[in-house]
């Protein structure tokens, strides 16, 4: 992804290119005066790059639209403790050798670990290998009462929890392709921009001095951050 270019933060920059365009329309016979390269058609190219950072999609509702799914599937991570609950329950009850105790309650606490360290992307594995030991030794387990129900239990939460990933993921991806454009698009109104700040000292050196602070970074964080006025109340 490229990297802004510019100072001012991306939700500042629509603001900044209104205040420049604005103060360069002021300005613009003094521009095309110093060079010719400041004619109508920047201004319109200008204005054009301004108008399609308007259209940009709103990069807050995506950042929800995360946040809001990625809380969706700890939920879903959640319904894995009642049944890891359940299946040491009757995995205590099965004392034969049959059954070694310390790797299936190994297994059984690497999903603990998993879950409360919320390392999601491994969760799909920890499953696979629990359901894999049930299945090797379930005659035993069901001769202690251990119901084959929660076998399915298990593989419809980790398909529910793949498609909740996939989900996630694809909606991550759109958020990284949207914010490219963004900035792609912010980079390219900054080009324009930087043309009229590196200009503008040589443009009002030996008329209007004055007038290159209205383009500085400071006075243009002033006018998009307006101090509130404070209002004296007279007793």
């Amino acid at each position: 992804m490229k990297r802004l270019k510019y100072q001012f933060t991306l939700d500042d920059m629509p603001r900044v290119a209104e205040y420049i365009y604005q103060t360069f329309q002021r300005d613009h016979d003094e521009f095309e005066r110093y060079s010719p390269d400041f004619n109508q058609e920047f201004e319109e190219a200008l204005e054009e790059r301004i108008n399609a950072i308007r259209e940009l999609p709103n990069l807050d509702f995506l950042d929800e639209k995360v946040a809001g799914k990625q809380k969706k599937l700890l939920i879903m991570t959640s319904h894995l403790r009642p049944l890891l609950n359940i299946t040491e329950l009757y995995f205590k009850t099965a004392k034969d050798d049959a059954l070694e105790q310390s790797v299936d309650l190994d297994d059984i606490n690497s999903l603990r670990t998993i879950l409360v360290e919320k390392r999601i992307w491994e969760i799909q594995s920890g499953i696979s290998r629990l359901l894999k030991y049930i299945n090797q030794h379930l005659p035993e387990l069901e001769e202690r009462g251990f119901p084959s129900g929660i076998i399915d239990d298990f593989r419809l939460l980790s398909k529910n929890l793949q498609r909740m990933e996939i989900d996630l993921a694809e909606t991550i991806h759109e958020k990284e392709v949207v914010t490219h454009e963004n900035v792609q698009a912010m980079n390219n109104l900054w080009e324009a921009l930087e043309d009229i700040w590196t200009a503008c000292p040589e443009v009002f050196a030996a008329t209007h001095q004055e007038k290159v602070k209205d383009y500085s970074p400071e006075e243009i964080k002033r006018h998009i951050h307006p101090k509130p006025s404070r209002r004296v109340i007279h007793k």
